[in-house]
């Protein structure tokens, strides 16, 4: 499964003291949700937090066939939401369970009333965010300058920190496409130079990393300077 946001992005969980957990969990509402079932629709402006309990939670939207394009999918201590309260925004992506899930729904001014009286809270939703926005900065730094098959390769590398099975991803081309921002075509002819070299094998709504560091160098040796996360973050996965 694709994803622009959580490789590398540590969870809310994992950032605060139990106490504070307990804290949000005190002023929150548990909501449960069935597989396919939306949390928050894209336009909602009602602000407010949702921290991941239980399960995963996809984030996309839907493309102009009617099929369902994921830009992120979220698991267990995962939070989202916050410009809904910082800046006013609206969401811009709809987010749906994925199987039977759990959330913490935390509205607004109590939210923000334990924010303003716990710095460890804000420090916490700062790291996060600081993680997510060099991650979608480097992705769109490597978008405008690197050619396609070198920046799906090493959006690969950095995705397959995140999967299950680390030499295997789970996401279709068109998913791939509309987050690079090109055609099927596009995409298609990117991984078939990738697969030519014998470090991928593209199948049925999957891509298989062959052979990690053979990846990496051929990557680093196209753009040595910006394949350097890649290759920190995937080094603690082998």
């Amino acid at each position: 499964m694709i994803d622009l946001l959580q490789h590398g992005s540590p969870s809310l969980i994992d950032l605060i003291s139990d106490e504070l957990w307990r804290q949000l969990q005190a002023i929150g509402t548990v909501e449960r949700y069935q597989d396919g079932q939306m949390i928050h629709m894209r336009g909602d402006e009602k602000p407010g937090i949702t921290v991941v309990l239980d399960g995963r939670v996809m984030i996309g939207l839907q493309g102009s066939e009617g099929t369902f394009l994921t830009s992120s999918v979220m698991g267990r201590g995962q939070c989202f939401g916050e410009f809904t309260l910082f800046a006013g925004l609206p969401r811009t992506h709809d987010i749906s369970a994925i199987g039977e899930t759990q959330v913490l729904q935390i509205k607004g001014k109590p939210f923000l009333a334990l924010f303003n009286a716990e710095p460890s809270l804000s420090h916490a939703l700062l790291t996060i965010n600081v993680y997510r926005t060099h991650g979608l900065l480097e992705f769109l730094d490597d978008l405008r300058r690197l050619p396609l098959p070198v920046h799906v390769a090493k959006f690969l590398l950095s995705m397959s920190e995140s999967a299950s099975n680390k030499k295997e991803i789970q996401c279709n081309q068109e998913v791939l496409a509309f987050n690079f921002g090109v055609s099927r075509i596009s995409i298609g002819k990117a991984l078939k130079k990738l697969e030519a070299t014998g470090l991928i094998e593209v199948g049925y709504g999957k891509i298989a990393i062959t052979d990690h560091p053979q990846l990496r160098r051929w990557v680093e040796q196209r753009c040595p300077v910006s394949a350097l996360r890649a290759s920190r973050v995937n080094s603690t996965s082998q």
